[in-house]
């Protein structure tokens, strides 16, 4: 076959799937597209059996000699199995689905976006591996008490926080397919349609108002730790948080009723703090190097661009 046959085939199972109106299908194809400039991220650990948590686990050891943690820093009771769950973007868009394979776990993922060349064309590409089960989910650093993925598709390595019930999806700006003419952006908090949703909205209420007390706490020690242009930055963080919440789960289907993407936007937060405060440190693999990077840090848990 000619080297430009698989582009021609590619091209060829979009135009079928532009016209039978179903998503384009990227079985292993999308793996060829030019990856996209994404800043380099920790390297994956290796436990010997990464799984989904059915809910957060507890919280990690701490080194005796850290000060002790905000009050009220608890880990969420069980709720659902994540596996079990169809997700989408604001719960109302594209579909993320998570499943265990090999030992650890695969993802597929239905993403909606807009034209390149038309931007007001509707478009929409799955990423998918249907041999494996699903695109590999590298694990890497942790975010506190929060398992974190890496799936491994060059075309759109996005970072996944699991919690019991949602997944906070995070990339560098938007994903690009070529050969699909389509852009999509994949970041937000991805969750299941209200009606599905298995975790009582009361658990939800309880889950944000402990995660609201530990950002409060976090940041009060983080005040009077710091002082000058170090100070003026925690304030505007602080400051910023609760339009960045707001923005963030604005059209979180059924937000109004349960709660769940603040509840979930909040107790990454409150992670993150805690781990720059130095409370949660990722669990070291076993067999793993345990000496960290001079000045690595905690993956952020948002988007850098949109």
């Amino acid at each position: 076959m000619p080297a430009s046959a698989p582009f021609v085939a590619l091209l060829a199972l979009f135009a079928a799937g532009s016209a039978s109106g179903q998503p384009l299908e990227l079985p292993g194809a999308q793996f060829n597209l030019p990856p996209l400039s994404v800043p380099e991220l920790p390297a994956p650990q290796a436990p010997d059996a990464p799984t989904a948590p059915t809910a957060p686990a507890g919280p990690q050891p701490i080194d005796p000699a850290a000060p002790s943690p905000p009050a009220g820093a608890t880990a969420p009771a069980p709720q659902a199995d994540v596996t079990q769950l169809t997700l989408r973007r604001d719960a109302r868009e594209g579909e993320l689905r998570l499943s265990r394979a090999d030992g650890g776990l695969a993802a597929t993922l239905t993403l909606e976006g807009r034209g390149v060349t038309d931007a007001q064309e509707i478009c929409r590409v799955t990423i998918a591996d249907e041999a494996a089960g699903g695109v590999r989910l590298e694990p890497v650093p942790s975010l506190g008490r929060y398992a974190r993925y890496r799936l491994a598709a060059p075309a759109c390595p996005v970072v996944l926080t699991l919690f019991s019930d949602a997944a906070l999806v995070a990339h560098e700006g938007f994903c690009t397919f070529e050969a699909a003419d389509c852009r999509v952006d994949p970041n937000g908090m991805w969750g299941p349609e209200p009606e599905a949703l298995p975790t009582d909205p009361e658990r939800i209420a309880r889950d944000r108002a402990e995660a609201d007390e530990d950002v409060r706490a976090a940041y009060r020690m983080m005040t009077e730790r710091s002082d000058g242009d170090a100070l003026r930055a925690v304030l505007a963080e602080q400051a910023g948080f609760s339009a960045e919440r707001v923005t963030a789960c604005a059209r979180f289907a059924g937000e109004e009723a349960h709660g769940l993407c603040a509840a979930r936007f909040t107790q990454a937060r409150a992670a993150l703090l805690q781990q720059r405060l130095g409370f949660l440190p990722p669990p070291a693999a076993a067999g793993a190097e345990t000496d960290a990077a001079p000045g690595a840090a905690p993956l952020s848990i948002l988007p850098q661009d949109n």
